[in-house]
């Protein structure tokens, strides 16, 4: 006899429909207006040799599958039977098939009508209050319900938004009653959709990609900013008593620094306990981030000199530094104090093997060490952790 647990039960039927339903497809027709298809579902269930071999495992089965088919004397659903002729047993009838007849009855058995009258409520308020984004609504009706509670909300801030001109304005700037700039950080990708939906063609074909939420929609992001310590207090245009400075990058590119060098460090500590240095100022570069810094266009006239951790990051930095600014050079990314703080190496959690084309001979020699674990695995040197003389001693011909 076959095995009875591959005979269809109510509770699969259910969850066939219930992943159904989670695709959308029913939800999306109602909201179109598009008429009702009964849903039919094939049943598995037994043959003829099964009412040969056990017949009361197979009206078992049905008498389960019919009484789990009711919901308080109420069909759940319509079954349709097939009749198996047997000389020995008998006609015996089997479900073949269940129809769902309507939506009523799928939200019925899915428990979904809330969902259904919810989704009513929203259409008439898009409806009343924009437009526009009915059709998005249409063909979106899950994401729309996922943020039922905030649904009026969400069209509030996308009217306000599109009604005024984003030039000069942070997201901070909208007024809108209840909503605040914390709102439409938690929602932006919803938020996206919907403006994007709520625009003309011409419109949406002209937005940026890759960008930003605020970027992609107009909005001032924050500035990057250039932090900064004068080497040499005689530097310092503010006056003696003030000695490091964190100005918008951007304006700090129309103010030229007097400072003939430009340390760039990338370690807080390492930047704060530079020693001074004749005509200099060091700038706090935190990795990748110092790319920005590469926006003051002074720097070509400057001399400017480098100093990163001992890691495959480390050197890809130099590299992108160099690739702007030809110039650079480095200082202590060298094999020599590699290897004399041995004691103080770590493990690089996730090197990078990339090609670099802006690097010295010598540096594009332990770069090459560095990726093929030549002197372990993964080694790395943080610049916190070189000897303070030898940073001095580095330092010398320009102390």
């Amino acid at each position: 006899m076959k095995d009875r647990g591959r005979w269809t039960t109510v509770a699969e039927i259910v969850a066939t429909l219930e992943r159904r339903w989670a695709s959308g497809r029913y939800l999306r027709d109602y909201a179109s207006g598009e008429p009702w298809e009964p849903v039919r579902l094939a049943v598995k269930a037994p043959g003829a040799a099964d009412l040969l071999e056990n017949l009361d495992a197979v009206r078992e089965w049905t008498t389960r599958f019919e009484r789990d088919s009711l919901d308080r004397g109420r069909p759940r659903f319509a079954i349709e039977y097939r009749t198996i002729p047997g000389r020995h047993v008998g006609a015996n009838k089997v479900p073949h098939r269940i129809v769902v007849e309507s939506l009523e009855q799928m939200c019925s058995l899915l428990g979904a009508t809330a969902a259904v009258r919810s989704l009513d409520a929203m259409l008439a308020l898009t409806e009343a209050k924009m437009l526009a984004l009915l059709p998005w609504l249409k063909a979106h009706p899950l994401v729309a319900l996922e943020n039922e509670p905030i649904w009026p909300d969400l069209l509030t801030t996308v009217a306000w938004m599109r009604s005024n001109q984003a030039t000069n304005l942070y997201l901070r700037h909208i007024d809108v009653a209840g909503v605040d700039t914390k709102f439409v950080e938690k929602h932006h990708q919803v938020l996206a959709q919907l403006l994007v939906a709520s625009m003309p063609e011409e419109a949406r074909s002209a937005l940026p990609v890759g960008t930003s939420f605020a970027a992609r929609f107009g909005y001032l992001s924050p500035p990057p900013y250039t932090r900064l310590r004068f080497l040499d207090s005689t530097l310092s245009p503010f006056g003696a008593g003030i000695t490091e400075v964190s100005l918008r990058t951007a304006e700090l590119a129309a103010f030229p620094l007097a400072a003939q060098r430009v340390f760039v460090v990338e370690n807080e500590v390492t930047y704060l306990a530079f020693p001074l240095v004749r005509d200099a100022v060091v700038v706090f570069g935190s990795g990748f981030n110092l790319i920005s810094a590469l926006a003051l266009p002074w720097l070509a006239e400057r001399e400017v000199v480098y100093w990163g951790d001992i890691d495959t990051y480390g050197f890809e930095i130099l590299d992108r530094l160099r690739a702007r600014l030809p110039t650079v050079t480095s200082i202590l990314m060298d094999t020599e104090t590699l290897l004399a703080h041995r004691k103080q190496w770590v493990v690089e959690p996730v090197p990078t093997n990339k090609s670099l084309h802006h690097l010295s001979p010598e540096e594009a020699a332990l770069y090459s060490d560095l990726v093929e674990d030549r002197y372990g695995h993964h080694v790395r040197l943080e610049q916190e952790r070189v000897r303070f003389g030898r940073i001095r001693r580095a330092l010398a011909e320009w102390a």
